[in-house]
């Protein structure tokens, strides 16, 4: 299978993950701001107060947000968002060339810490944040390459401290 291999007239195959959120069309604009993200497609629903479909592109990934759709869900969750739910089961990881920027302008247009940005054992730097919808983002830039046993040796060190 082609990594970046894309259907005719459409999106490139591949992981897309789908953000359920309460008011997609705010969320949409927060990520825009967040993550320089860019609007590729909308979709309205047939009751044209909430949104089906929004891509967008960020750091080189699409993502597409929907609003919550709690009367099409039944049982399951798959049309609930974070706060209907009380939280969220997935961490979204974005490795960039700039961790500390791309962290300051998420934390700048609206979202909060939950581990801060710093250096870690392994290498990076890191920091996991909740966006104002509910989900959960990490950050990450590589900023020394270590071999399997220094991050091993590194990873005991820190769990004894």
């Amino acid at each position: 299978m082609k990594q970046q291999e894309q259907l005719p007239d459409g999106p490139p195959f591949g992981l897309t993950p789908i953000l359920v959120v309460d008011n997609a069309n705010e969320a949409a604009e927060y990520y825009k701001r967040a993550f320089d993200a860019v609007e590729i497609a909308r979709i309205s629903s047939p009751d044209g107060e909430r949104l089906m479909h929004v891509r967008l592109r960020a750091f080189g990934s699409i993502f597409i947000l929907m609003d919550a759709f709690p009367e099409l869900s039944g049982k399951d969750s798959r049309f609930r968002s974070p706060k209907d739910l009380n939280g969220t089961s997935v961490t979204l990881h974005m490795q960039v060339d700039d961790a500390q920027k791309a962290w300051k302008q998420a934390i700048t247009a609206g979202a909060s810490a939950l581990v801060n940005m710093e250096r870690q054992f392994w290498g990076e730097y890191y920091g996991r944040l909740k966006d104002p919808f509910g989900h959960e983002w990490t950050f990450a830039q590589m900023i020394e390459h270590l071999s399997e046993a220094q991050v091993e040796d590194a990873a005991k060190s820190f769990l004894r401290s």
